[in-house]
């Protein structure tokens, strides 16, 4: 094998490669991104409060198509190029990850119709899930047709068609899908104050354990929290510690500051129609300073009792 073999051998199997590496990126970024958008929109009560819940799960799926998708245009081109000026071949390298390709997608195919098939046949006609089904089944098909089409292509000289439409296509569906995220996603203010509150929900949480944990060691609580155990739950945007007060030698009290009231909870979480502040957690709770009593359980067996006081505004 010449040097110059050798050499168009390793330039074929990187660009090849890599534009294997972006496409999965691609494809995973956008059905990610579509799938949180059919959530936000068409979802159920429940699943959308897991999401109103949690953090910007938009902020990932559109990061890595602004970034992933001119990387794989990119290469693809550049790919192609190099076909078309006699200067690569496609050899064994360009086949197997090819074919390689086109077997994950045949079996993604595969599996997505099972998965239609079963929940049709199952009766769940739930229009999120089906719309889900259907985003995967596109986006493998799509891939599996262009590359089997760029399998058999022999001529790269004259410009293909379908090779021009399946470029802009890439381009419309990503900026659009992209468009759509914004519309339904937080504003990134909203996502930063649900972050700090869902950041303070988890400080409570694990004050609550160190409390407990203290309590079993000291029989007793303490009587405030400047121990160093205690120093690292301070509230994620003022640093401040959050506040305590024992109030009896197994109950205190926590309070904090949260930015945003929680969402209602669905009543099929529960069973019930629960309201968005309750005296279950403090996960549901209103804007402002809310403090809660915890009791902590002086029997072997046992936990904690919480009971969250009246919430107290500024």
């Amino acid at each position: 094998m010449t040097e110059i073999t050798k050499k168009s051998t390793a330039l074929d199997a990187f660009l090849n490669l890599l534009t294997l590496i972006t496409l999965g990126w691609f494809s995973i970024s956008l059905g990610r991104l579509l799938f949180v958008i059919i959530e936000k929109t068409v979802g159920d009560s429940k699943d959308n409060f897991f999401y109103m819940m949690g953090s910007n799960p938009f902020s990932w799926p559109i990061a890595s198509l602004l970034i992933i998708t001119p990387i794989f245009l990119a290469i693809s081109g550049v790919l192609h190029r190099q076909y078309k000026n006699n200067r690569l071949e496609k050899g064994a390298i360009y086949r197997w990850l090819t074919y390689f390709m086109l077997l994950i997608s045949a079996l993604v195919i595969a599996g997505d119709l099972i998965k239609l098939v079963d929940n049709l046949l199952s009766g769940d006609y739930k229009i999120d899930t089906i719309l889900k089904i259907l985003t995967v089944l596109v986006i493998s098909v799509g891939i599996f047709l262009y590359y089997w089409y760029d399998l058999k292509r022999e001529d790269y000289q004259r410009r293909s068609a379908l090779a021009q439409v399946a470029f802009y296509g890439v381009i419309v569906v990503t900026l659009a899908s992209i468009v759509g995220g914004f519309m339904v996603a937080d504003s990134p203010k909203v996502a930063r104050e649900k972050k700090m509150d869902a950041e303070r929900v988890a400080h409570l949480d694990q004050l609550s354990y160190t409390l407990e944990d203290y309590y079993r060691q000291n029989e007793g609580l303490p009587e405030n929290l400047s121990e160093k155990r205690f120093a690292q739950f301070v509230d994620p945007e003022n640093k401040q510690p959050y506040e305590y007060r024992k109030i009896e030698k197994n109950s205190y009290e926590l309070c904090a500051t949260f930015t945003r009231e929680s969402p209602p909870i669905p009543e099929e979480i529960f069973g019930v129609r629960v309201p968005a502040v309750n005296d279950r957690d403090w996960r549901f709770h209103e804007a402002g300073r809310q403090c809660y009593e915890r009791k902590i359980d002086t029997e072997p067996v046992g936990g904690v009792i919480s009971r969250p006081a009246k919430p107290v505004k500024n």
